[in-house]
């Protein structure tokens, strides 16, 4: 059976036209002179943000310029600093939004009497069963943390747009007194 071959565009240094080197940047080479002065800024208003590597003031003429799009962070839980003294998960969350990564962020208050505590992210299976994406290091001490979940992060967990999430901790130790506060924003 015959296969339909496949072009691939190229411009005249063999360069392929559109080729990027990951999902998030774009290199275009051999652009027609272009003069950069002063501080090169260029603002998206909306979404997305663009922004140009290169130097100020200097003739970038048929040099590769990167251009960056940076999804900026959307908020998908918040809450007040809460007493914590035992194992627990927050409510189920249904994230409509389309973020490809979440950030978890962590503030300890006050940490007196146990061992550590340890803040996961888990999203609900199929089966309805509790699956952990990510978690923080052990917190052993009153700080401020944060660990990451998505897509190109080390374990390879991808956020299912309305999916159902919660955050869980588990402590080691008996706590006399353990707050925290907890946060997610995705991108």
């Amino acid at each position: 059976m015959p296969t339909n071959p496949v072009f691939t565009p190229v411009d005249n240094s063999g360069n392929v036209i559109g080729a990027s080197g990951s999902p998030t940047s774009v290199t275009v080479s051999n652009t027609p002179a272009v003069t950069v002065s002063n501080t090169p800024a260029v603002t998206v208003s909306g979404t997305p943000t663009v922004t140009v590597t290169g130097t100020p003031g200097v003739n970038v003429a048929n040099s590769p310029t990167v251009f960056t799009v940076v999804q900026p962070p959307v908020g998908l839980y918040s809450e007040s600093v809460t007493s914590r003294t035992a194992n627990g998960n927050t409510t189920t969350q249904t994230w409509t939004n389309n973020v490809a990564t979440a950030i978890v962020g962590i503030n300890v208050t006050a940490f007196t009497g146990g061992t550590n505590v340890v803040v996961g992210l888990q999203q609900q299976d199929a089966n309805g069963i509790w699956q952990t994406l990510g978690s923080s290091a052990a917190i052993t001490a009153a700080t401020t943390a944060t660990f990451s979940v998505g897509q190109g992060m080390a374990t390879g967990a991808v956020l299912v747009s309305g999916g159902s999430y919660r955050l869980a901790w588990t402590v080691t130790g008996t706590f006399s007194a353990l707050t925290f506060q907890l946060s997610v924003q995705g991108r």
